[in-house]
């Protein structure tokens, strides 16, 4: 609102009304008669104005930060975390090849980085279980293979009553082998369950090796293999459990005669190691590559390099071997023999206050 009033009016309304309303000079004409006029505006309604000026500039410039956050945080956050959502529901729904596009922002970029190894070791996972039931597949038809043909001759008449003791023996050997393979399938079912037992006592490394050595001499004689046991002069005590321990240079040296060819040899030996006693299975085949040492204890891994290749067993013992001598506390490696073939060393702890050697 405009109103007009002359300057000496002005003067005299500030003199003699004080406290009534004021008002700002906004412009002025000077007259000749030694007064003037001017415009004036009331000052409440002006600071009002200004001060509702200044908070819709406010408002506006707070409103546009805000979207453009909104946008930001969206297409930083929301948006991978939206994909990153629908991904884990297509790997859910067992789609493998899933993955998540490289992100640059921290978390998220972690977030991409985790899915994208979980899809990929599921996808290893997976194809080594198919192939670990491949290999245990292909192992138990061989015998039942066997067992039904020779159960076929023998109910045919095809087999006479001279070789019927040869058919049995052969029926009876493939049926021994049978039960190895399920015993170890259950043994190892239960260590990935962790409800194996185990009986942990004193134990002669020296004793059980050759115990082992006497057990395996008949058919490493029948296969032409050179048995030799490499033991020390005194005892390797260690604690363990004897008979799991046994399971396992059993299985070792299971793989070691099929590996070795007639001729070769094949070494049991024990000797007392810095951290423990340790068990050798040392034989003269074909050996690992380096490449096979990395992945000689996953499960099914050798077998599916070298089935139709060479002689090779269900792709299940070493992994079996490696966790029964982990559940006991102790260590397991594969490396390369100086007999030219594949070395394995299991190392266990000593029992106190024996330390090993005791002569």
């Amino acid at each position: 609102m405009t109103r007009t009033f002359s300057a000496r009016a002005i003067l005299a309304n500030r003199q003699s009304r004080q406290g009534r309303e004021v008002y700002l000079v906004r412009q002025g004409v000077a007259a000749t008669n030694g007064n003037g006029v001017v415009l004036t505006t009331p000052a409440v309604t002006a600071s009002a104005a200004l001060a509702f000026g200044n908070l819709w500039v406010g408002l506006l410039a707070g409103l546009g930060a805000g979207i453009a956050a909104g946008v930001l945080l969206r297409r930083l956050v929301v948006t991978p975390i939206r994909e990153a959502a629908a991904a884990a529901a297509r790997l859910g729904s067992g789609d493998r090849t899933v993955r998540l596009a490289a992100r640059h922002v921290g978390e998220v970029a972690e977030l991409s980085t985790a899915f994208n190894q979980l899809a990929a070791d599921l996808a290893t996972s997976e194809r080594r279980q198919r192939d670990f039931l491949l290999s245990v597949s292909h192992d138990l038809r061989t015998p039942l293979t066997t067992i039904r043909g020779y159960a076929e001759a023998l109910a045919d008449g095809v087999v006479d009553a001279a070789g019927a003791p040869t058919a049995g023996r052969t029926i009876l050997d493939e049926a021994d082998r049978l039960d190895r393979l399920v015993s170890d399938l259950l043994v190892l079912a239960r260590l990935e369950a962790a409800d194996l037992p185990v009986e942990l006592t004193r134990v002669d490394l020296v004793e059980l090796i050759e115990a082992a050595d006497r057990a395996w001499r008949p058919r490493c004689a029948a296969a032409a293999v050179a048995l030799r046991a490499d033991l020390p002069g005194g005892r390797v005590v260690v604690r363990t459990d004897p008979g799991r321990i046994r399971q396992v240079v059993d299985g070792l040296c299971e793989n070691a005669l099929r590996a070795t060819p007639p001729g070769g040899p094949l070494v049991l030996a024990v000797r007392a190691g810095p951290d423990g006693g340790i068990v050798e299975v040392r034989d003269g085949g074909p050996g690992f590559t380096d490449d096979d040492l990395v992945v000689a204890f996953e499960r099914g891994a050798l077998y599916q390099r070298y089935h139709g290749v060479r002689k090779a067993g269900g792709g299940f013992g070493l992994a079996l071997a490696a966790r029964l001598v982990r559940r006991l506390g102790g260590g397991i490696e594969a490396g390369h023999a100086p007999e030219g073939g594949a070395r394995f060393a299991v190392t266990l702890p000593y029992d106190e206050p024996l330390r090993g050697v005791s002569r």
